[in-house]
């Protein structure tokens, strides 16, 4: 496989990652009660009141969009909306997400 042939694979992957990350996060920014929050990955848990109801709808929500199953430890910790993000997207598919 020759260098630019790898290097497109990488870059394509990268971008299915942000465009799950970027989905993720707006299903958190739906979740939470300040509305008018801006959410990164930095953002930390207790500035946004991030609880565990929030936590479960956001699973649920990512269960029916990407019709997978996520069994996160209920004892589950992060911080930052970026650690549950990376907690979470291991559960889904590297495609796009299925049409049910």
């Amino acid at each position: 496989m020759s260098e630019k042939a790898s290097a497109e694979i990488v870059d394509d992957a990268a971008g299915r990652r942000a465009e799950l990350e970027r989905r993720i996060i707006g299903f958190i920014q739906k979740e939470i009660q300040d509305k008018s929050a801006v959410l990164t990955r930095d953002t930390r848990r207790e500035d946004v009141a991030i609880d565990s109801i929030d936590v479960v709808n956001v699973i649920f929500a990512l269960e029916e969009t990407f019709d997978v199953e996520i069994d996160l430890p209920t004892d589950a910790k992060f911080e930052t909306v970026g650690d549950l993000v990376d907690r979470l997207i291991g559960f889904l598919p590297e495609g796009e997400p299925s049409s049910t």
